[in-house]
């Protein structure tokens, strides 16, 4: 699927804008408000069973919640798994975080190859309001993550590759998603397959344009901005 190679190339530099009209922007807290799943301010969080533990500051229990999350892994909604992600990254664990946002990217994207969208409804029905937070996560953490994960590309690529291959399995959206019309469940296998197949488009184009990327990141001083930011391994399982 083109659009998913060409907005994720496009989230590249979308850190230069951001940097452009907020000068003192902080490059390692992700800034964000996706009503009413997250604000950073606080942080408030809304998505249900594991809110308070991501939204917790006891890291020990932050981490148990990430652990718990885990043992679910399959059926964690897009919303889940993008919050997850911003915390993640906002607390240092921010190679963790670029696996749990491009599996978010994925699973988001999913629900919206696969929402019958002649039903979805408007404001306020569950359908059209979780299309457009898919889009409002991709776009507003999607600078921070991307902008730290491009600085490693050979360790990108092989998160895409995992979250490609974790992606043939396509989980009961009928669970994970209840009141949401989806299409016909013959339809899912083709229509994912077509994703999974722009999901390779990336990984063929990271793979071709390593030093491309790398030369505009300096040019455009993207490198010099995330750089700098550290990692924490996660050792929860």
């Amino acid at each position: 699927m083109k659009k998913f190679l060409a907005t994720t190339f496009a989230a590249i530099t979308l850190c230069l804008p951001l940097a452009a009209k907020q000068p003192d922007v902080d490059y390692s807290h992700i800034d964000a408000f996706i009503t009413p799943y997250y604000n950073s301010v606080g942080p408030v969080i809304k998505i249900g069973r594991f809110s308070s533990g991501l939204a917790t500051t006891n890291e020990t229990e932050f981490v148990t919640t990430i652990a718990k999350m885990k043992k679910d892994w399959a059926q964690l909604s897009f919303p889940e798994l993008y919050v997850a992600a911003i915390r993640l990254y906002d607390l240092g664990y921010r190679k963790e975080a670029v696996y749990w946002f491009y599996t978010a990217q994925y699973r988001g994207r999913q629900f919206g190859v696969l929402l019958n969208q002649s039903k979805m409804g408007s404001i306020g029905d569950p359908g059209f309001e979780l299309l457009q937070a898919q889009n409002a996560f991709y776009q507003l953490a999607g600078p921070y993550i991307n902008g730290y994960a491009f600085g490693d590309i050979d360790a990108l690529i092989k998160i895409v590759e995992k979250v490609q291959k974790e992606g043939q399995q396509i989980p009961d959206l009928h669970v994970t998603y209840p009141n949401v019309v989806f299409t016909d469940k013959s339809e899912w296998r083709a229509a994912n397959a077509d994703l999974a197949n722009g999901m390779g488009e990336l990984i063929s184009s990271m793979k071709e344009k390593k030093d491309d990327i790398k030369r505009q990141r300096v040019e455009q001083g993207i490198e010099a901005k995330f750089s700098s930011l550290t990692n924490k391994e996660l050792t929860a399982k």
